[in-house]
């Protein structure tokens, strides 16, 4: 057996993997005893030396597990937290995760791990691992081989990835396509990073290029505002009707879930509606964010004639980005000073391959 070299990292929000079943029969998060048994079992698989902690924010008061429809920006800012704290103890980090909100999580460390050198890998599970027939087992021990740098058999990755059903996806590229089957994730535009059963195999031409554009890894890069509306634009749904929820509320930043490639009815001009926003509100409404309701497609707001009320330069064309994509990277971008100052061209161009290029 290989003496372990490297050290893994396993951070436990909770979720699906986790859950244990009440009297009712109803699933709630659980601590992980299952978790923590099965983990002692695959370190003789790995390299590795593997540690489990509960998630902690930043004052080391513990948050504890979740379902993950409870995860958001304080849980995002405190696993973005350890990560960059334990940074040079550890050489790879696993996060387990509920699959309900795992996509926008893993969006949501992207941008403020843009810099980091190390794999963070979020997996999860469709059924509990206490529970027979768990996919569990299986996407644990792969993001752990995944997050395991020491055996030399994969290529470095600098990505926040999620490793789910066999398969290696870019985080901020990817959405929950099914709450049944066993391959729950998909990245309807872009390429898959890996497969990873039955023969692992990285797609190289498909990892990031570590940029160095962005502000490097500390604690300047946390924080996420909790002031963004993500809506679908609806038929019926008016202008003014907008409007109003934007003046009524604190809210700072728009997502707008458009038709197809970019089209909206007449009677609603969302260009008139961001800049009359920003006029009544002293500039704290800042913009909207636009993407395509449909699951496969990017944007072209200039095809159709439709899309003319689409076009302002306080509408940021999201391309392909997906909705949840989309949704975590305009709170981060609201969530500091410094980088409200760099809105249009932070929003408007890839942090960390979270879009195409034009």
């Amino acid at each position: 057996m290989n003496k372990p070299n490297n050290k893994i990292l396993v951070i436990n929000t909770g979720g699906t993997i986790t859950m244990a079943a009440k009297a009712s029969g109803e699933l709630q998060a659980g601590k992980g005893e299952v978790l923590i048994e099965l983990i002692k079992n695959l370190t003789t698989d790995l390299c590795s030396t593997i540690e489990v902690k509960p998630l902690t924010g930043a004052d080391g008061a513990v948050i504890g597990t979740s379902d993950s429809s409870e995860i958001g920006p304080k849980h995002w800012d405190a696993m973005a937290s350890m990560i960059i704290s334990h940074n040079d103890d550890y050489d790879g980090f696993v996060v387990l995760h509920g699959t309900d909100t795992m996509s926008y999580t893993a969006s949501a460390l992207s941008f403020c791990l843009a810099q980091n050198t190390k794999p963070v890998v979020v997996t999860g599970a469709q059924v509990p691992l206490s529970k027979p027939g768990s996919d569990g087992l299986q996407n644990l021990r792969l993001a752990l081989y995944v997050a395991d740098q020491s055996g030399k058999s994969l290529p470095a990755l600098s990505e926040v990835m999620i490793c789910f059903a066999g398969q290696l996806l870019r985080g901020n590229r990817s959405r929950k396509s099914s709450t049944r089957s066993a391959v729950g994730f998909s990245t309807p535009n872009a390429q898959i990073l890996g497969e990873l059963f039955p023969v692992p195999t990285i797609f190289k031409e498909q990892l990031r290029a570590l940029p160095n554009a962005y502000p490097p890894l500390n604690n300047s890069s946390l924080g996420y505002s909790d002031k963004v509306l993500s809506m679908n634009l609806n038929p019926g749904f008016t202008g003014e009707l907008l409007l109003k929820i934007i003046k009524g509320s604190d809210i700072e930043g728009l997502v707008l879930r458009v038709f197809g490639s970019g089209t909206a009815p007449d009677d609603f001009n969302l260009a008139q509606v961001v800049e009359q926003a920003k006029n009544e509100t002293n500039d704290r409404f800042k913009c909207a964010v636009i993407v395509t309701d449909v699951y496969n497609g990017s944007l072209d707001i200039h095809r159709y004639a439709a899309g003319k009320n689409l076009r302002s330069p306080f509408i940021i064309d999201g391309r392909d980005m997906t909705p949840e994509a989309a949704s975590t990277k305009l709170m981060w971008v609201l969530g500091s000073d410094d980088r409200k100052q760099q809105l249009v061209k932070l929003l408007g161009s890839a942090v960390c391959h979270e879009m195409s290029a034009k």
